[in-house]
């Protein structure tokens, strides 16, 4: 009997390290198919909030600040591959950080944490103006292990296709339309001098002067690459506009979305800014009202005298007519806008 307790007991501890050694091989295997390099895309991460810490434009990256981890891992590693997505087909592998952090904060994978880092991408960042987004898919992997989940999402084209707008098809005509996009720019911004409010109007009126509003849906209507080289976009490349050209001045300038009414009721999806002034307060700016031939505004017939109806306006007179909505994609996060001043700017 005691022999056979001895066998028994023996048998008992082969058992037990065998269990262990399986658990430990799967826990390897668990970790290679849920590890990445993380170590980069932390560094990067990092100096992009260090860059926002200590620059004086609180604009900068403010739609990132809004974020959760999640969102903010997401945005920071597509921000640090644009160069990648130039190929039009490159797939970007976010970190297992944006895993970490999802379970930190209870989350799950049916959670849009990649739209809401998009969507604040979009509107921080004017550089993904070659993206063509319908185009582009998120794949997401859960992956379980006694008890344990572990998430991999995988930002690539929609099959058989790439991700470019119709007006491009490779990295080369991307780096010679921002080479354009700059020398505008540059020329613009070196003729904006004088105070805060001098540099404002002007960049602000060379848009209004130098752009027409676009109605035959043209290619890039949307984005700089349509306001600085084809000079014909809808309002949400007459706000990017403005935005490009202020952060190049290092003024704080944010996008906002939302509705715009005319003066019988009839409203429009529409896109403007806002502005901060040496006061510390934010005003509003809506480029596309104040172009003299754009008919889409009955409060703006034709007229010179009308070019400045909507510059650095407060909530009282802009509020009238502008509704913001910070839920710009309909499936992200509402972001919360600055608050405008009570009053208009006075210079």
């Amino acid at each position: 009997m005691k022999n056979l307790r001895r066998k028994e007991q023996g048998f008992s501890v082969i058992t037990l390290i065998l269990v262990i050694l399986i658990i430990f091989v799967c826990f390897i295997i668990f970790s290679s198919l849920t590890d990445s390099d993380t170590t980069a895309d932390i560094d990067y991460q990092n100096s992009y909030e260090e860059e926002l810490t200590s620059s004086d434009n609180v604009a900068l990256g403010y739609y990132y600040n809004q974020l959760e981890e999640p969102s903010k891992i997401m945005y920071a590693t597509i921000l640090e591959n644009v160069d990648s997505l130039k190929s039009g087909t490159q797939s970007i592998k976010f970190p297992s950080t944006v895993s970490d952090s999802i379970i930190e904060i209870g989350g799950s994978d049916e959670d849009n944490y990649f739209q809401s880092a998009w969507d604040a991408l979009n509107l921080d960042n004017l550089e993904l103006f070659f993206v063509d987004t319908s185009k582009l898919t998120i794949s997401t992997r859960t992956t379980s292990f006694l008890g344990y989940k572990s998430y991999g999402f995988t930002l690539l084209p929609q099959s058989g296709t790439t991700y470019y707008n119709s007006s491009f098809s490779s990295a080369d005509e991307i780096n010679n339309a921002i080479s354009q996009i700059q020398k505008v720019a540059d020329e613009i911004v070196s003729n904006a001098t004088g105070s805060r409010y001098n540099k404002v109007m002007y960049v602000h009126d060379w848009i209004v002067d130098n752009v027409t509003y676009d109605n035959n849906n043209s290619p890039n209507k949307d984005n700089i690459y349509g306001t600085f080289v084809n000079k014909n976009v809808v309002c949400e490349g007459y706000a990017e506009g403005l935005k490009y050209l202020l952060d190049k001045l290092n003024i704080p300038c944010v996008l906002v979305y939302g509705t715009g009414y005319d003066e019988n009721g009839n409203s429009e999806a529409h896109a403007w800014n806002y502005v901060q002034m040496e006061d510390g307060n934010w005003y509003a700016v809506d480029a596309t009202w104040d172009d003299p031939i754009y008919i889409g505004s009955s409060n703006n017939p034709n007229g010179n005298e009308y070019k400045h109806q909507y510059l650095l306006k407060g909530s009282k007179t802009f509020n009238v007519n502008h509704v913001s909505d910070g839920d710009v994609s309909g499936s992200g996060q509402d972001f919360k806008y600055p608050e405008l001043a009570e009053n208009d700017y006075e210079n």
